[in-house]
């Protein structure tokens, strides 16, 4: 049944229409260079360069739609060098098979690779592959193809041309674009009325890879940039601290200062996005500051305090010179340091080269699948006299650009590619009927890529129904064939999709299965992390801030992946094969997120004064260094840690240490109440997770038996744990 419901939804999935497209700008460009390509071979009365020069210009097109964090500039220049490059390849090995499949493994399998910097690169690596096997597969002979592929990569410079032409945005817009999207998670974050998680943090990693790109020499003009990206962390430190101290009497007085709050943050994101000013009603600025000043605590004022700095650089980014406007205090991550992004990328990919990557084994399993592709193409023959013989072209498209790392996109695009595309060609085979002048030809042609532009986003259906029946018009129509060879391409896509979904089955990459080890991963960064902290409050400058810099970096990337693997397992049929539900996996996601919340807000209110400091808190440090090692091996597969252990040796902590047990505003003790109220809520987090994590021995009781682990807490606190209390 698992399998039966996997395939309704990823089927629904593959079939479903979004009403999602791109600007209005981007798509006019886009049509544009479609129909200067195909005016370009009505002038020269070529109907092979009109051909494919259209090919170059709308794969580019599509490239440089594709959602990214660059200049739309650079991502036609990319596109443009990357289809060309291919496709002069293709040229040079056409007719050559013995030399044509093993360079298409090598480029397949880096284009697997290139997954590993996101899926707008994955997909643009998979474009580029196409100007390989178009060209060594579909043209005559080896000067035709270099000529063939002169006229295509023609495509692609009328694409990076008509890039330059206006309405031009506002400078650094993919970072704007990225930092407004952050402040509008914040702002959404702000009047959430769950207090206990951190807010996504996607957006934040979002960002900082868009200022990341960024190049050396242009990082202090974009300064502001990066002001807002250190405020952004800021604020949503003072976020959970109001949450989690402010008292429950205020309960009220919060909602509305936060709803306040979050009208600041959106129209700091509005101006950010805009590069226009939009300023927020000086009553909310009142609001916000007589409720800081009422507020017994200083979370408020806090949060009031790093509202202005964000709303004059959101107001600064709007000016043309926006460097040297940075207050001292400001934090401003990376913005004179980082490594060059190339270097970063190789280091990115390398990590990726072991066979235990999912990258990689997506990237061998590409190469096996495009080789297969093309052999089975080959060997297909003509359909009868439908199709072309000798030609595996559209069994190998099919393939790249339906086999992706997850099964959920996998089994989607399967779908989707395979429905669209016979409705493509049967719509291509009616426009193939009638005669068409040369001018009806290009007027065609150009509705075609224009529907394709159009419907990009909308889903895998529509996509490749607009996609197939442009692509099979214009070759046929380019190369002379006859209108009947449209089935062949449907039935070459069906069998593409068909050989793709396969090999993912053979051998599949399971988010499922790698839950227990992202898990464990993340918990051993929480237990070289939470000690660190904890040992933090015994004095001014205890801890090391670039260990825990590192740490806080680590975890923050093991838990994007955490969370984006329980996502992509709830489309895969291998639940069985989960030690926890989908229920309970969702619930992990939520304590992970708790527990990260709480690590943030230790690190936020670490001592700054010795007035601050309590050197009580370090005799924790071995205790949850303990529960979460335990609670590591657990996670893995070892025996289950008994919920309820660390908080009973919290309390015992706190009874025999004389600290308060409750916040006390106003006096003396009021910052180490706060910094043991923020234990204790760390404490209650990980006694959360320790309770879900344990479900997966009751969960697989009957049968299973969980590894032997090196220590656990069954009957309490481990061997030497109650020896490290205060007395």
């Amino acid at each position: 049944m698992r399998w039966w419901s996997s395939l309704v939804a990823t089927g629904r999935e593959g079939l479903r229409l979004q009403r999602a497209f791109a600007a209005p700008s981007v798509i006019a460009r886009a049509i544009l260079a479609a129909l200067l390509a195909a005016i370009l071979g009505l002038l020269l009365n070529d109907p092979v360069a009109g051909a494919m020069a259209s090919v170059g210009a709308v794969i580019s097109g599509i490239g440089t739609i594709i959602s990214s964090q660059r200049h739309r500039v650079v991502n036609a220049l990319g596109m443009a060098a990357a289809l060309s490059a291919m496709a002069v390849l293709g040229a040079l090995v056409n007719g050559r098979t013995w030399l044509y499949l093993p360079v298409l493994a090598v480029v397949a399998f880096a284009a697997g690779l290139w997954w590993t910097l996101g899926r707008a690169p994955g997909l643009r690596g998979y474009l580029s592959v196409l100007g390989l096997i178009i060209m060594a597969d579909l043209a005559p002979g080896v000067h035709a193809g270099l000529v063939m592929a002169g006229w295509v990569a023609t495509g692609t410079g009328l694409m990076v041309v008509v890039q330059l032409l206006p309405p031009y945005r506002p400078r650094y817009a993919a970072q704007r674009h990225a930092l407004a999207a952050l402040y509008q998670s914040l702002a959404k974050t702000s009047v959430t009325a769950d207090s206990a998680a951190l807010g996504p943090s996607a957006p934040f990693t979002a960002a900082r890879q868009a200022l990341d790109l960024l190049p050396q020499f242009s990082r202090p003009a974009a300064a502001a940039m990066f002001g807002l990206l250190g405020e952004a962390e800021l604020i949503r430190r003072a976020l959970e601290t109001v949450r989690l101290t402010t008292p429950e009497a205020a309960a009220a007085g919060n909602q509305e200062a936060l709803a306040a709050a979050a009208q600041v943050l959106d129209d700091i994101s509005r101006t950010v996005a805009s590069g226009r000013e939009h300023r927020t009603p000086e009553r909310v600025w009142t609001l916000l500051e007589a409720w800081a000043a009422a507020s017994p605590v200083r979370a408020p004022r806090d949060l009031a305090a790093r509202l202005r700095p964000a709303e004059r650089l959101a107001r600064r980014s709007t000016e043309d010179r926006l460097g040297d406007v940075l207050e001292p205090h400001c934090e401003v991550p990376g913005l004179y340091a980082g490594t060059p992004g190339v270097a970063r990328a190789a280091r990115r990919i390398r990590a990726q080269l072991r066979p235990q990557s999912p990258i990689f084994r997506h990237a061998v399993r590409l190469v096996v699948g495009v080789v297969v592709a093309e052999v089975i193409g080959r060997s297909i023959g003509g359909w009868d006299g439908l199709g072309i013989s000798a030609h595996g072209y559209w069994v190998t498209r099919s393939t790249i650009l339906v086999l992706f790392p997850g099964y959920g996109h996998t089994i989607a695009r399967g779908w989707g590619r395979a429905i669209g595309t016979v409705l493509g060609g049967l719509l291509a085979w009616v426009l193939s009927l009638p005669h068409w002048p040369p001018t009806g030809l290009v007027a065609a042609s150009v509705v075609l890529a224009a529907a394709v532009f159009v419907f990009q986003r909308t889903g895998q259906l529509m996509l490749n129904l607009c996609l197939t029946c442009w692509i099979v018009f214009v070759i046929h129509h380019g190369g002379g064939l006859p209108g009947p060879t449209a089935w062949a391409r449907s039935a070459d896509t069906v069998v593409g999709a068909a050989l793709a979904v396969l090999l993912f089955l053979v051998w599949p990459t399971w988010s499922t299965r790698r839950l227990p080890g992202l898990l464990a991963e993340w918990l051993r960064v929480q237990d070289r992390l939470l000690p660190e902290l904890l040992t933090g409050y015994a004095d001014v400058g205890a801890t090391d801030p670039a260990a825990v810099d590192e740490l806080r970096a680590r975890s923050r990337q093991v838990r994007e992946h955490l969370e984006t693997a329980v996502k992509e397992s709830r489309a895969e049929p291998a639940q069985r094969h989960s030690p926890w539900s989908t229920t309970q996996l969702e619930q992990i996601s939520t304590q992970v997120s708790m527990v990260a919340g709480c690590v943030t807000l230790l690190h936020e209110h670490l001592p700054r004064t010795p007035r601050d400091t309590v050197p009580e808190l370090t005799e924790l440090a071995d205790p949850m260094h303990e529960h979460l090692s335990a609670l590591a091996r657990a996670a893995a597969g070892a025996e289950p840690v008994a919920p309820g252990a660390l908080r009973s040796v919290f309390d015992s902590f706190t009874a025999r240490s004389g600290l308060p047990a409750e916040l006390s505003y106003g006096s003396d003790r009021a910052a180490t109440s706060h910094a043991v109220a923020l234990s204790a809520a760390t404490v209650d987090a990980v006694e959360a997770l320790t309770t879900t994590i344990a479900a997966r021995h009751r969960r697989h009781s009957g049968g299973l038996k969980p590894r032997k682990a090196a220590a656990h807490f069954d009957a309490g606190p481990p061997a030497g744990m109650a020896s490290r209390q205060v007395v």
